[in-house]
Parts: C-alpha cells; structure tokens; sequence
C-alpha cells in the first residue's frame, strides 16, 4: 500500500467513524455518508453471492436500513465501520442464499415424491375451494398492514426479524401487527357464514 493509499484508507476510515457516531446520535442522513462510500461494493458483494441484481439490491437496502437501527451495537475495537457493514451485507445475502437453495430443495423433493392422484373426491374439492374463499374474504377484512405481515410470513416463510428488517419497522411492532392479524383473523372466521 502507498503513502497516498494509507492516507486515503486512514481519512475514509475517519469519515465512517464520524458519520457511525452521528448515527449513533440519531441522525440518520449519515447512513447516506456510508452508502455513498461503500454501497457499490456492497453490492458488489451481494451480487457475486446472489448473482440477482435485484435481490442484491434488496440486500443492501436491507443491511443500510440494519446498519442504521444498529448503531449503537458498532464498537470501533471490534474492527472498521467498513468491515461491520459488509459482514452485514455478506450475512444477509448468504442467508438469501440458504432460504433459495432450501426453497429449490423441497420442490424439487416434492415433485420426485408426488402421491398418486387420489381419486376425486367432489364434495371434499369443493368444501375446500369454499373454505380458501372464506379465509381469502376474513383477510380482506384485515387492516392492510396486518394482512401483509401474515402474507409475507405464511405465503414467503419470512421470520418477524426478517420481515422487521425487509419493512423497516421495529421488531415489536411486526410482532404485535401478527398477534393483532392473527386475532382478528380468527373473529372474521368466527363471524363468518359457513358455505
């Protein structure tokens, strides 16, 4: 490494620094000072684990937003503001990796190991095309904030950390949203007229 190389490295590393205890403070914008620093090797990062711009893209908004909520966890003896962020990134994006592969995983096993056909049960087929209507009717009825919660947890297999992260909204908050959804849920079933 050069001198001009040591001294630029040493005044980046300052400037994340600085812009770590702003965040720390409250503020913010900073995240804006490390995105532009190291946001396209973040993504650089994401993508050669991804190889999908778009869920690379998503992995960096993802450990930013992170980054932002979990300042106050960055002490500067464990390393650089740079190496946190891309630890994060990194993390991020092998555990998108692991649930794709894992997804992959299954429908491929299910698809070996397909049942026979069953034979045709008609009243069954309808009774249950009935009962996905009324459940589909009592998640309209649903606050949209809550039925999003239940769709992404149910329909994509997020955990309320991941959905907490991928919403940017506290962990708390996702969790109570599920109770509340999942109650009201429950009411809208119960009131609900069987077919």
């Amino acid at each position: 490494m050069t001198q001009v190389e040591a001294v630029s490295k040493a005044d980046r590393d300052l400037a994340d620094l600085a812009a770590m205890e702003r965040l720390q403070r409250g503020d913010v914008a900073a995240i804006a000072v490390l995105y532009e620093a190291h946001g396209q090797t973040a993504f650089g990062l994401a993508m050669k684990i991804l190889r999908d711009a778009a869920e690379a893209e998503d992995i960096v908004q993802d450990a930013f937003v992170a980054v932002t909520k979990r300042a106050d966890q960055y002490h500067s003896s464990r390393g650089s503001v740079a190496a946190w962020l891309i630890t994060a990134v990194r993390n991020l994006a092998l555990d998108r990796a692991r649930r794709r592969s894992r997804r992959a995983q299954i429908a491929e096993a299910e698809l070996r190991h397909e049942l026979p056909e069953a034979p045709r049960d008609l009243e069954g087929s309808l009774s249950a095309l009935r009962e996905g209507e009324r459940v589909r009717k009592a998640l309209g009825t649903l606050p949209s904030a809550q039925r999003a919660t239940l769709e992404i947890a149910f329909f994509e297999g997020l955990s309320y950390p991941e959905i907490a992260a991928r919403e940017g909204v506290p962990l708390g908050t996702v969790k109570s949203r599920a109770a509340r959804a999942l109650h009201a849920l429950k009411e809208a079933l119960e009131r609900a007229e069987p077919f």
